[in-house]
This record gives C-alpha cells, sequence and structure tokens, in this order.
C-alpha cells in the first residue's frame, strides 16, 4: 500500500468528521461566489459514494437579468435570488443524478420551501457546520422564523440535520 493511502487512513482515525469538514468547507466556497450582497450561502450534494453530484450558491436563476436594480433592492432580493439547495437540487435533477443515500451539505440550516423540498426527495442527512445561523447576522426575522419552520420539517420527513464543527471553530473553543 502506498504512503499516500496510509497517510489518507491514518488522518481518517485521527479526525473521522474529516470528510464532512471537507465538503462543509467546499459550500463555503461556493457560497463566496453567490451574488447577493449580504447573505452568501452555499450547497453540495454529494452522493452515497461521497463523489460530488453539485455545488451552487443561493442566485438568480438562469435567464433572469441580474443587472436591473430593482432586483437587489431592498425587499426584493428575496423573491428573485434562488436558494443554494434549490439550485444544487435542480442541477442534480437535470444530470439524472441518483440522489438514493446522497447527502446534502450546506452554510446555513434550510427555510421552510427548501426543507420541503429536501424531504420531498427523500434526502436522509443535511450537514451543516455548528451555530451556522449564528454566522449569519444579517439574516431577517422572517427568515429565522423561516428556518426554524424548516427545522421542523426536516424532523417531520425523517431527515437528520448534522451539525459539524468546522476548523476555525474548534480553534476558537481551544483558545
Amino acid at each position: 500500500m502506498s504512503r499516500i493511502r496510509l497517510s489518507r487512513r491514518k488522518n481518517r482515525q485521527k479526525d473521522p468528521l474529516a470528510r464532512h469538514r471537507y465538503w462543509l468547507a467546499h459550500a463555503e466556497a461556493a457560497a463566496r461566489t453567490s451574488p447577493h450582497p449580504s447573505v452568501k450561502v452555499g450547497a453540495v450534494l454529494v452522493d452515497r459514494k461521497e463523489r460530488e453530484i453539485t455545488a451552487a450558491p443561493n442566485r438568480f436563476a438562469r435567464g433572469v437579468d441580474r443587472r436591473r436594480k430593482e432586483r437587489t433592492r431592498e425587499g426584493a432580493k428575496s423573491l428573485w435570488i434562488n436558494c443554494a439547495e434549490q439550485i444544487a437540487i435542480a442541477e442534480a435533477l437535470r444530470k439524472r443524478a441518483d440522489l438514493k443515500g446522497a447527502a446534502l451539505y450546506l452554510t446555513l440550516e434550510p427555510c421552510a420551501v427548501c426543507a420541503g423540498l429536501i424531504g420531498e426527495l427523500r434526502l436522509k442527512k443535511v450537514f451543516v457546520p455548528a451555530g451556522a445561523l449564528r454566522r449569519y447576522a444579517k439574516l431577517k426575522p422572517k427568515w429565522k422564523t423561516s428556518i426554524e419552520i424548516g427545522l421542523i420539517k426536516l424532523a417531520e420527513c425523517g431527515v437528520s440535520l448534522i451539525s459539524i464543527d468546522t476548523p476555525k471553530q474548534k480553534r476558537k473553543k481551544n483558545k
């Protein structure tokens, strides 16, 4: 067995959550590409063999003219920008990806609409960084309420929401 394989195995033994942290970091990278001025969310959909199906930020739907100022005006943004989960799931369906046993990695807990969609698809696991909601300080109360409802929907649909400490969070705890 090569040294590379051995070191990967040792790393997994040291940190059993490493693969989840990897996908959450990938979701964070997707979030940074979001056109939303304040709330950037990322999603990564991973198949049962731990291969990426799709990654997406919250963004305007394809074909929507994002340059029009009225579409980024306060109070209207959320009507024009689709959630990252919706975009990732739509791309997966477009690819005709097998979603049986797939997991979804998000930078923020899903809203009520997306939680319903996740339940309808029968995804069983959603991973988020621990304390994700606290990181989105600019989130409006209506979205916090939507997320609270989304968490209830996930639970009732049998979807496990799993919070993972990320490296930054681990460092803060050690200080």
